[in-house]
C-alpha cells in the first residue's frame, strides 16, 4: 500500500493503518468517527493510533480511503528519532501537515523528532477536507542499514590502468559505518578516473571501470559482514549491454545472480537490488560478452549495528533544530561530517556570543565542545560523544550560504545579463524586465523560463538553489485570424493565461492534471475567432454543469450539451459570423482538459458529398481539424475519410497527435509529396512519447502518403527512439506509405492486434519495425540507414514483442536496401517473438551478419525466427540451406533451424495468417480508362466499385465527383489534367489522362499480382505522375513484366 521508507532494518517492526487494503481487518467498516475521540488498533498488536476527531471527522465506512476533514487529529505513537512515520493520501489531495510540515506529495514521510519523542507520538492535522488511503509507522531498530561505500570511480585515480586478461589489478578502501577492509578484484577491465568515452557518455562527470568485449571481464569484491542492498549505475554503447551482478554469501554454494539488466537507456541506467546476505562478496560480470559494458558509479550497503555507537542527537542553531542523524556522514577517518548553512542576514555561531544548543545525545554523554573560526564566512563545531568505551567526534561546519548568479538568456539564445546575485535557498525578489529581449514583429515577451521553449515560468517567489539560468521566450501574439489554430492544454500545469491573447478566463484556475482546470458557475473564458471556425471542449465527466454556450456578447451563439459519459469526450461548436471576441459560458461548475479554436475561414467543416474531409494543401492545423472532426463523427458502420493533398503538414513538436475514431481513412495525394511531419524535442525521445500519429481506433486504413518523425536523431546521443506510428489500434491497413525515422519507426502497440502493410517504404536503423500482434508486411521496402553521422556500427531491422502471437511479424516478398556498415533481420523484445522474413530480395547481401539475425534477446529468447528464399537483386538465392542458431537470454536457450522448407513457408500464406480478414483486397486499387474530352469537358467510363473520383490539373487537387466528367477550367487544356478512382476504403488508384488509362496499362490484367511504379532514377511513385515512368508488373507464375509508359 505505502511506498518504502527510506531506511530499514533488521528488527524494524511497521504498524499499519491501511483503509485502502482494509487492514487491520474490518478497519474500513469500523471507521466512522465525528465529535469524537478515540484509540485505533493497528496491524501490530499493542499499537494503536489516537484520533481526536472532535472538531472534524474520519470517516470510511464503504469506501477504500477514509475521509479525513479540516479539523481532525490523528496521533501516530513513535518511540525514537529513528522512527518513520508515511502518509499516503488519495491523489492530489494533500490538505493536512505531518509533524507541523504540509503535505507535499501524495506520499509523505517524516521522521520523528526529539520533541515529537517526548511527548510520545507525530501529529497529523487536517487542514483541509481530504481523503488517505493509509498511515504506517515504523519503529526503526538500532541495527541500520548505512552507505558502506560509494563511488563514482573518480577518486580510483591511483588505480588507472587499460583492460588486462593477464594481471588482476587489487584495489583497496575502507567502508563507513562498518570500518572493514574492502578489496576490488578487477580483470580485463579498463579502469578510469575520468570519462574516456564522452561522445557516448557526454553528460557523464565521474570516472567508470569498462569491461572488455570478452567473456573474461570481471569486478569482483572481498567479502562484506553484511550486504543488504547494492544500486549501480551502468551504461553501454548499444542495446541489450551492460553488467550483471552476482552475490555469494552464507549458505551459497556458488555465485547467485541478483540483477541481469541490461542499460537501458544506454546512456546510463540505475539499478537498485536487494542482496540481504551476510558474509557477502559481490561480483560483475559483462551482460553480452561481444560488447563493452561500463560501470559508472556503485554503492554498497549493509547492516550495522548502532546500539553501542555514541550519537549525538539534536542540535540547534540560530532557533533551527537538526537532527544529526539525518545530515551526518562518516567520513573516511570515521568521524561524523555535516555542514549547515545558514543566511547572512543571521549571527554566526560562536562559543560565548551564539553557541549552538545541544540536546541530550541520543547515545552517551558529550565530552567536549570546540569552536574554530576558519573565516568570516565559516566554523568548526567539533563535539566528542563517547558511549562505554567508545567515543565519535562530530565536526559541524557552519556556514554562511554562497549567492549565486543569474543568468538571462536571450531569445537567440545569448546571454543578455549575468550579475544578479542572490543568496541560497532565498527568493528571486526582483525579475528583470524584458529590455533588450530580441522581440520579433507579431511575437510578444512572455517572460523569464525554466527553458528555452518555455515550460514553467520563473516568479519572484522562485527559491535560488544554485547558479539558475533564466530565459526569455517570446510566442506569436493571437490575433483573430481566417487560418490560425490555438491549443491551450489546460491539463499542463505550466499553462498560463496570460501569455494567451486569445484565452482570457474570468475566474477559473488549474485544478490538476486530470481535470485541467477548474471553473465555477458563472466564469467565463473570453476567446478570439475568425469568420468561420470551430470550438473543440474536451470535458470532464465530473463536470457539474450540464450546458456550455458561445456567447457573442449578450447573443447566444450556440450551445452544447456535455457529454459526460466518459472522461475527456471532445466536442466541438461551430460559430459563423463576425470575427471577434465570443465567449464560453457553462451553467455551472465545470472542469475542461482543453480548448482549441480551429479558425477554418472558407473551409467546409462538413464532409463533401462523396464523404471527406479535406483538408487544405500543407496546413498542418487545419489537418489536425480535420482529424479532430473524423475522430469525433467517426462511425461504428462507416467510414470516415480524410483528404491531403500535396504539401507538408508540419505539426511543429507536437507528438501522439491522436486518431482515435473507428473506419477512419486518412488518404493522401501521393506517398513522396503527402507528409505528415513532426519534429519532438530530443530531450523527449521515447517509443512511448514521439510518435507523429498515435492510434487506438479501429480499422484505420491510410494510404499514399510519408509520415516523418523529424527527431533530431544522429544528435540524440545514445537514444533516439521516434516513432511515426504507434498503434494500440487493431485492423489498421497502409498501402503506399512511407515512414521516414530511425529508431522505433513503426511500433504496433497490441498484442491482439492484426496490421497489414502493403507496397510501403520504412525507414530505420535500430528496431524500426517493433512491438506486438500480427503484421504482415507484403512486398514492403526497409531502408536500413546510417546507425550513427559518421557511418558507422550495425543495424537491426525488427524487434517483436508477439506476446501469444501465432505469427508475429511475416515479412513477405519485401526488399532490403541497407546503407549501414552492417544490418541484420531482428531481434526478440520479449514476450514469445516471432519474426519472418520469406522471399526477400536483398540489395546488399553481403551487409547481413553472419547469424543474419541477432542471437541475444532483449529480454527473453527468439521463440520463432525463420527466413525463406532470400535472393540477391539479380534473383540469386543467397539464403543458406541451414542455419541452425541457439537464440539466449542469460540461462535460457531457444535452438532452432532457422531456414524453412517451402512446405513450412506455405503456412504464412496471407490468407491462413488472416483466414477471416483480407486487408490485400481492401486495398485493391480501382483502375480507370482513357479519358475522353470533348469541348471544354472531360470524361470517362465509370469503374466498378469507384467510391469518388478525384480530379488534378497539373498535379494540383480541384475537387471530386461522383459523375464521370469534369469541366476543363478556362486557360487549362484536357491533357492537364488527371482522374483517379477511389475503392471502397476512400484510396485513390493510379491517375488516367487523356493519352494513358491505369486499366489500359495492364497486361493480361487477371494475371497480374502486382503493379509498381518508378521514375526513371528508380525511386518508387504512386503512378500518377506526368512523364516517364517504368511500370513492374508481377505475374501469378511469379515472372516479372516491365514496361515503359509516357504519361
Amino acid at each position: 500500500m505505502l511506498s518504502a521508507v527510506s531506511v530499514k532494518a533488521q528488527g524494524d517492526v511497521t504498524a499499519k493503518w491501511d483503509f485502502k487494503n482494509d487492514l487491520p481487518a474490518g478497519i474500513q467498516e469500523t471507521t466512522n468517527y465525528q465529535k469524537t475521540t478515540v484509540d485505533i488498533p493497528s496491524t501490530v498488536e499493542g499499537v494503536s493510533m489516537h484520533v481526536d476527531a472532535t472538531n472534524g471527522k474520519l470517516y470510511c465506512i464503504g469506501r477504500n480511503n477514509a475521509q479525513f476533514n479540516s479539523g481532525t487529529i490523528l496521533q501516530v505513537p513513535v518511540k525514537s528519532t529513528r522512527d518513520i512515520v508515511v502518509v499516503e493520501n488519495y491523489p492530489n489531495y494533500r490538505g493536512y501537515t505531518v509533524g507541523g510540515v504540509a503535505a507535499t506529495a501524495d506520499v509523505n514521510e517524516h521522521r520523528a523528532t526529539t520533541d515529537e519523542v517526548a511527548k510520545g507520538y507525530v501529529e497529523i492535522k487536517a487542514t483541509d477536507s481530504g481523503y488517505l488511503y493509509g498511515v504506517q509507522v515504523t519503529f526503526v531498530s538500532a541495527i541500520a542499514t548505512k552507505e558502506l561505500y560509494s563511488t563514482d570511480f573518480s577518486d580510483w585515480g591511483a588505480y588507472e590502468t587499460k583492460a588486462d586478461d593477464k594481471q588482476v589489478t587489487t584495489a583497496v578502501w575502507n567502508t563507513k559505518y562498518s570500518h572493514e577492509s574492502l578489496t576490488f578484484s578487477v580483470f580485463n577491465t579498463q579502469i578510469g578516473a575520468t570519462n574516456f568515452n564522452t561522445s557516448k557518455f557526454p553528460d557523464w562527470n565521474g570516472g567508470m571501470l569498462m569491461a572488455a568485449k570478452s567473456e573474461t571481464p570481471y569486478i569482483e569484491t572481498s567479502a562484506l559482514a553484511s550486504v543488504t542492498k547494492v544500486h549501480f549505475r551502468h551504461g553501454a554503447t548499444g542495446g541489450n549491454r551492460g553488467w550483471k551482478l552476482l552475490a555469494k554469501g552464507d549458505g551459497d554454494a556458488d555465485w547467485v545472480v541478483v540483477s541481469s539488466t541490461v542499460a537501458n537507456p544506454a546512456s546510463g541506467c540505475d539499478v537498485d537490488v536487494d542482496v540481504n546476505k551476510t558474509n557477502c562478496k559481490l561480483r560483475f560480470e559483462n551482460i553480452t560478452t561481444n560488447q563493452n559494458a561500463y560501470l559508472l558509479e556503485l554503492a554498497i550497503y549493509g547492516l550495522v549495528d548502532l546500539s553501542k555507537t555514541p550519537a549525538l542527537g539534536k542540535v540547534t542553531i540560530n532557533g533551527v533544530d537538526y537532527q544529526t542523524a539525518d545530515i551526518c556522514e562518516e567520513n573516511a577517518d570515521g568521524d561524523m561530517c555535516a555542514t549547515v548553512e545558514i543566511s547572512k542576514k543571521e549571527q554566526m555561531v560562536d562559543e560565548t556570543a551564539n553557541p549552538v544548543l545541544f540536546g541530550t545525545p541520543d547515545n552517551g554523554e558529550i565530552k567536549s565542545i570546540e569552536y574554530n573560526k576558519v573565516d568570516d564566512n565559516s566554523t568548526v563545531v567539533t563535539v566528542a560523544v563517547a558511549a562505554g568505551d567508545k567515543t565519535v567526534t562530530y565536526r559541524l561546519t557552519v556556514a554562511f550560504k554562497p549567492d549565486y548568479t543569474l543568468t538571462y538568456y536571450n531569445t537567440d539564445g545569448t546571454v543578455l545579463e549575468a550579475v544578479q546575485q542572490v543568496e541560497k535557498d532565498s527568493p528571486i525578489a526582483n525579475l528583470r524586465n524584458g529590455d533588450g529581449v530580441i522581440v520579433t514583429d507579431g511575437k510578444a515577451f512572455r517572460g523569464w523560463f525554466v527553458k528555452s521553449d518555455g515550460g514553467r515560468k520563473y516568479t519572484t517567489a522562485d527559491i535560488v538553489t544554485g547558479p539558475t539560468s533564466l530565459y526569455a521566450v517570446a510566442t506569436d501574439i493571437e490575433v483573430t485570424s481566417d487560418v490560425n489554430r490555438y491549443t491551450y492544454n489546460l491539463a499542463d500545469p505550466y499553462f498560463y493565461a496570460e501569455d494567451h491573447e486569445g484565452f482570457c478566463p474570468t475566474g477559473g484556475a488549474f485544478h490538476d492534471k486530470q481535470h485541467g482546470w477548474s471553473f465555477s458557475d458563472g466564469d467565463k473564458i473570453d476567446i478570439l475567432s475568425g469568420r468561420h471556425s470551430l470550438i473543440f471542449v474536451t470535458g470532464c465527466k465530473y463536470s457539474g454543469a450540464a450546458n456550455l454556450k458561445l456567447m457573442n456578447g449578450e447573443t447566444e451563439v450556440a450551445s452544447i450539451a456535455l457529454d459526460k459519459s466518459n472522461d475527456g469526450v471532445m466536442q466541438s461548436i461551430e460559430y459563423t459570423g463576425e470575427p471577434g471576441t465570443l465567449t464560453l459560458v457553462a451553467d455551472g461548475g465545470m472542469y475542461m482538459h482543453k480548448l482549441v479554436v480551429a479558425n477554418l475561414g472558407d473551409a467546409s467543416t462538413e464532409k463533401n458529398e462523396l464523404g471527406y474531409y479535406v483538408c487544405q494543401p500543407g496546413n498542418g492545423g487545419n489537418f489536425l481539424t480535420m482529424l479532430d472532426l473524423a475522430n469525433a463523427n467517426s462511425s461504428a458502420t462507416e467510414r470516415t475519410c480524410i483528404f491531403l493533398p500535396n504539401g507538408t503538414y508540419d505539426l511543429g513538436k507536437v507528438a501522439l497527435t491522436a486518431v482515435s475514431g473507428n473506419n477512419i481513412s486518412i488518404i493522401g495525394q501521393s506517398m513522396d509529396k503527402t507528409i505528415i511531419k513532426n519534429a519532438p524535442d530530443v530531450k523527449n525521445e521515447g517509443i512511448g512519447t514521439t510518435a507523429t500519429l498515435y492510434v487506438t481506433g479501429k480499422n484505420l486504413y491510410i494510404q499514399d502518403l510519408t509520415l516523418q518523425n523529424a527527431l533530431d536523431y544522429y544528435s540524440s546521443g545514445s537514444a533516439g527512439r521516434a516513432v511515426c506510428l504507434q498503434d494500440k489500434g487493431d485492423g489498421t491497413i497502409c498501402k503506399n506509405v512511407k515512414m521516414l525515422s530511425y529508431q522505433d519507426t513503426y511500433y504496433s502497440n497490441n498484442n491482439g492486434g492484426k496490421y497489414y502493410w502493403e507496397d510501403s517504404e520504412i525507414h530505420g536503423t535500430v528496431d524500426f519495425l517493433c512491438g506486438g500482434g500480427d503484421v504482415y508486411y507484403n512486398r514492403c521496402k526497409f531502408v536500413v540507414e546510417k546507425r550513427s553521422a559518421d557511418g558507422k556500427g550495425g543495424c537491426t531491422i525488427a524487434a517483436p514483442y508477439t506476446d501469444g502471437s501465432k505469427w508475429g511479424y511475416v515479412m513477405n516478398e519485401c526488399v532490403v536496401d541497407n546503407y549501414a556498415e552492417t544490418f541484420n533481420y531482428g531481434r526478440a523484445w520479449g514476450g514469445t517473438p516471432r519474426l519472418a522474413y520469406l522471399n526477400t530480395t536483398l540489395l546488399q547481401p553481403d551487409m547481413i551478419i553472419k547469424d543474419r539475425f541477432t542471437v541475444g534477446g532483449m529480454n527473453v529468447p527468439a521463440d520463432k525466427f525463420v527466413e525463406f528464399n532470400t535472393k540477391d537483386a539479380q534473383g540469386n538465392v543467397v539464403s543458406p540451406a541451414s542455419n541452425v542458431l541457439k537464440f539466449t537470454k542469460d540461462n535460457k536457450v531457444n535452438e532452432m533451424e532457422t531456414i524453412l522448407t517451402a512446405d513450412q513457408a506455405a503456412e504464412y500464406a496471407l490468407d491462413k495468417v488472416f483466414p477471416t480478414w483480407t486487408p490485400d483486397a481492401d486495398c485493391a486499387q480501382v483502375g480507370l480508362g482513357l479519358l475522353a474530352s470533348e469541348g471544354n469537358t472531360i470524361t470517362w467510363a465509370a469503374s466498378e466499385g469507384a467510391k469518388a473520383y478525384a480530379v488534378f490539373c497539373d498535379e494540383q487537387f480541384v475537387g471530386m465527383t461522383s459523375a464521370t466528367s469534369w469541366t476543363v477550367a478556362e486557360g487549362k487544356k484536357a491533357a492537364d489534367y488527371l482522374v483517379r478512382a477511389a475503392n471502397a476504403m476512400g484510396g485513390f488508384g493510379g491517375g488516367s489522362t487523356t493519352t494513358t488509362g491505369i486499366n489500359s496499362m495492364k497486361v493480361d490484367g487477371e494475371n497480374v499480382v502486382s503493379t509498381m511504379f518508378y521514375d526513371l532514377q528508380g525511386a518508387r511513385v504512386d503512378g500518377s505522375q506526368r512523364g516517364v515512368l517504368i511500370m513492374v508488373q508481377k505475374m501469378n507464375d511469379g515472372s516479372m513484366k516491365t514496361t515503359k509508359i509516357v504519361k
